[in-house]
């Protein structure tokens, strides 16, 4: 690949004429000059003819018949020219060094096929919200197995080699929603389970793109969004039919990963508790090492808070919170439960006490935190030698304030004898 390869920005449009402008010009205003614009109409019935044809030759347009994103994205892809592709739904806004600092990326990593920025969430009328999504991190460490248990990756954020696509026949059109994450797990199945296949997917922790949260978003259909996954996931693995001990530990990950999925979700968008009564027990009968899983227990703890402020200190009652958390445990294991699942109780209740105890700190409440991390270690004695659990027990005790004013002191002491 040339050091300054063209990249085809692609942009499906259907019925958004209220945000495809902002779309756009986000697409002109990139400081990386060789690239193309490519809008793809789905059958738009508002404004987004007009508007795009109003950039004549800036941009390339192209209308057809409703086929659904997929079939959108899969015409701009078939038409481009460029060497990368880059994915730009038309309700989302491209900072204008992305395309920079992904074809730097691109440079730099030629094993890599898939790049990645993270996002910023905005509301509909284009308000910065707390949340960021989307960071590489640590999720960058055995990629598969994260994406199994979560798409984090949003669309809008990713640029894609196009020899990548061609070889995988673009996105299944058959699918009306969660394409992409079948995109990513065809990708990554592709190149198989080694460390090569998470060093196929590069990231920059960077926020490079504003992503747009509305009513009208596919994700907030909880019910559509659940089946569009579980189609996914049987597409790949089959039907659940039970016999959990003779799957592949890739299809218990990818089941367990579901019922995860489905539990958090269930409480997030619908603060329906009961229904993670079932998810969570399935979730545990698939793979015991749910068990342990913070990331799970630290989402359950922040309750039902709005897409956008995930994480945040805003709209939370972590007392509230973790009761409802420790009340469906309860009934997970109140249930006539193997002796499997019985085994687990009190990793289950550690964890959960810990990720709780974590969530308040976070949101700055630390006397509730420190009544939770000592009911993490009660239920999890482990947790006192082999994790971090003591340090933040100190860190609940000390404060935010007193942790500032002993760096400065250490620091401090540090430069006078320097």
């Amino acid at each position: 690949m040339p050091a300054s390869p063209l990249v085809s920005i692609i942009i499906p449009a259907y019925n958004q004429a209220q945000y495809l402008r902002l779309s756009i010009e986000s697409a002109l205003a990139q400081t990386y000059p060789y690239r193309e614009i490519i809008v793809v109409d789905d059958g738009s019935t508002d404004e987004t003819a007009a508007i795009a044809k109003n950039y004549g030759d800036k941009i390339r347009y192209i209308y057809q018949e409703n086929r659904g994103l997929a079939g959108a994205r899969n015409t701009g892809i078939r038409t481009a020219k460029g060497e990368l592709i880059g994915l730009l739904d038309s309700d989302d806004i491209w900072l204008p060094e992305y395309l920079q600092s992904i074809v730097s990326l691109a440079n730099e990593h030629p094993q890599a096929v898939v790049f990645y920025s993270a996002a910023q969430c905005m509301d509909t009328a284009g308000r910065k919200l707390p949340q960021i999504v989307g960071r590489a991190g640590k999720m960058q460490d055995n990629l598969l197995g994260t994406l199994l248990k979560s798409n984090f990756l949003i669309p809008s954020t990713i640029t894609i080699r196009r020899q990548t696509l061609v070889d995988l026949n673009c996105f299944d059109p058959n699918l009306r929603s969660c394409e992409d994450w079948d995109l990513w797990l065809r990708i990554l199945s592709k190149t198989g389970q080694s460390e090569a296949a998470d060093k196929k997917f590069i990231g920059t922790e960077d926020v490079l793109v504003y992503y747009r949260v509305h009513e009208q978003s596919l994700s907030a259909n909880v019910a559509g969004m659940h089946a569009a996954k579980q189609a996914v996931i049987e597409k790949r693995f089959g039907d659940d039919d039970g016999a959990y001990d003779r799957w592949t530990p890739e299809k218990r990950a990818a089941y367990s990963g579901l019922y995860r999925y489905f539990l958090i979700t269930s409480i997030q968008r619908g603060g329906n508790w009961q229904a993670g009564v079932e998810n969570l027990y399935k979730s545990l009968q698939i793979d015991p090492a749910r068990a342990g899983d913070m990331d799970l227990f630290y989402e359950l703890a922040l309750g039902v808070q709005p897409v956008g402020y995930r994480g945040s200190a805003e709209k939370i009652d972590i007392d509230a919170n973790a009761q409802q958390v420790i009340d469906l445990i309860q009934k997970v294991f109140q249930r006539d439960e193997s002796a499997q699942i019985r085994s687990l109780k009190s990793q289950v209740y550690g964890t959960a006490y810990y990720a709780i105890g974590l969530a308040a700190y976070n949101t700055g409440k630390l006397k509730p935190s420190r009544r939770y991390l000592l009911l993490a270690g009660k239920y999890r004695p482990s947790l006192w030698f082999s994790s971090k659990l003591p340090g933040n027990l100190i860190k609940s005790m000390l404060g935010s304030s007193v942790l500032t004013r002993l760096r400065r002191l250490k620091n401090s002491i540090s430069d006078e004898h320097q």
